[in-house]
């Protein structure tokens, strides 16, 4: 999973990459314009695929489904705003639910998927952007197991989720760094300690790595400069991951370069709500995990994002907005649509 250096485009391959763009931007225009005029083109095979993809882009609204195959990992990166909330389905059926958002809009996913029960619910620390939908998800789903930092919450809202899981009889796990578990054979390891914490509260998130065959995916809450040197100095090269959560939502504080250069994802995903006041993900957050990745995601201007492994291969699917390899040919521009999910028989 070691990342090749990224080459640099001198401004004469520049312009030429814009002049194919642009070219090929006005030919998918003359080209639609030309089929909507003269609607016996159509007849040709070429114009009538044409515009019937066109015409399944500007649905938009429709439902699309998205199917799960079977004995494959699926990780939702629910869009709930400005917050964190992040579903797995292991291929065995276990759930996990990384967060709650502060809201209801985890739940209301869940409840759309009829997800009723969750095998494990890790809460990465007590800001109220991560757990804040927590009443939600209890009341919605039985908790089997609450994996959370061992630290008193700095917050009432932090206080009072705790007092629901134990009325819940939910266990509770506060873990150590290299504490493991598994939902059938996909694989978890925490990375952070939960004792001994910085006083700043996105510093006592708990981080994460899930892997599956070959592939790994790394969570990391709120975590910044702190928590990303612990894990530097406990794991090395081990922190090599495909998928990258984008530490606290794209904070300048986050997503240093030094751990970035140890993860070298082939995909970053920054869950962040739309014109968010702290302006996340920021300009610099963005620049400095681009050096390092391939595809940039994020919920704001795509919405639930989910990510599909067979332990050997990813991909995923979007629920609005543009996927980046769209940007190859104008025609593959898409606009808003959604979708339910279901997982093959």
């Amino acid at each position: 999973m070691a990342r090749k250096k990224k080459r640099s485009y001198s401004k004469k391959e520049l312009k030429l990459i814009a002049t194919i763009v642009a070219i090929l931007l006005i030919a998918t225009v003359i080209i639609t314009l030309l089929c909507w005029a003269f609607p016996s083109l159509r007849k040709i095979a070429f114009f009538d695929q044409w515009m019937n993809t066109v015409e399944e882009i500007l649905k938009g609204e429709e439902e699309t489904p998205v199917v799960i195959p079977d004995g494959t990992v699926a990780v939702y990166y629910i869009d709930v705003g400005q917050g964190d909330a992040t579903l797995i389905v292991a291929p065995n059926g276990d759930t996990l639910l990384i967060d709650t958002g502060e809201d209801a809009d985890a739940a209301d996913y869940l409840k759309s998927m009829n997800v009723t029960e969750l095998d494990y619910l890790l809460l990465t620390h007590y800001d109220s952007d991560h757990i804040g939908g927590g009443d939600e998800i209890l009341e919605l789903c039985h908790v089997k197991t609450v994996i959370k930092p061992d630290c008193v919450p700095h917050n009432n809202m932090g206080k009072n989720l705790l007092e629901e899981v134990v009325a819940e009889g939910s266990e509770i796990i506060h873990p150590e760094p290299g504490y493991t578990f598994d939902m059938g054979d996909v694989k978890f390891e925490i990375l952070t300690s939960s004792t001994d914490l910085p006083s700043d509260s996105n510093e006592k998130s708990l981080c994460m790595m899930m892997t599956f065959g070959k592939n790994k995916f790394l969570f990391t809450g709120d975590a910044e400069n702190e928590r990303e040197a612990e894990m530097i100095e406990n794991y090395g090269k081990k922190l090599d991951a495909d998928v990258y959560k984008a530490g606290h939502h794209g904070a300048d504080n986050a997503s240093g370069a030094e751990l970035l250069s140890l993860v070298t994802p082939d995909y970053a995903v920054f869950s962040c709500g739309e014109g968010n006041k702290y302006g996340h993900p920021t300009p610099g957050a963005i620049d400095r995990i681009d050096d390092y990745t391939n595809v940039l995601l994020r919920t704001d201007t795509m919405g639930t994002i989910i990510f599909m492994s067979d332990g050997e291969t990813i991909t995923y699917e979007i629920e609005k907005g543009t996927r980046p390899e769209a940007l190859l040919f104008p025609a593959l521009w898409i606009t808003p649509f959604s979708y339910s999910v279901h997982r093959a028989a």
